[in-house]
């Protein structure tokens, strides 16, 4: 049983409001998707990693860096609540690009590759709208 409101996220999300009810709850079904709580601090993805799950937060915040020339961590972005990551690794199924941690408590919802993949077949419409993201987050990336 999942505690934060994802059912309210997702209708007025962005990039998932397209769906339909039916829809929502399959992606909100155990089978699909998980829960889960990170404290602040915590690594939620370690970069090169291998990994297959999409992540949206419910709450809190995170930090995206990807590790420089030096070995040093070099911040990309921070998302807050309602945005999302892991989506380079689950489209391309390459490892994680960057490394992700928790700026304060965050709740997540960890959405299976799978899954998501799936949604994306049924919903061009949010293919564009995450290969729009991907495409600027690339951008970003290399700008830093």
């Amino acid at each position: 049983m999942k505690s934060f409101n994802w059912q309210d996220l997702l209708r007025g999300h962005p990039l998932f409001s397209s769906l339909t009810e039916e829809e929502i709850a399959q992606l909100l079904k155990d089978e699909a998707s998980q829960e889960k709580a990170y404290p602040q601090g915590s690594v939620i993805l370690s970069e090169g990693e291998f990994g297959d799950s999409l992540f949206l937060i419910g709450s809190g915040s995170v930090q995206v860096a990807r590790r420089g020339t030096a070995g040093q961590h070099l911040p990309l972005a921070i998302l807050q609540a309602a945005g999302f990551f892991g989506e380079i690794a689950v489209l391309e199924r390459r490892p994680r690009s960057a490394m992700v941690t928790a700026r304060e408590n965050c709740m997540l919802l960890e959405v299976k590759g799978e899954e998501f993949r799936k949604l994306l077949e049924a919903h061009p419409d949010i293919r564009s709208k995450v290969r729009a993201t991907m495409s600027e987050r690339l951008g970003h990336s290399s700008q830093q």
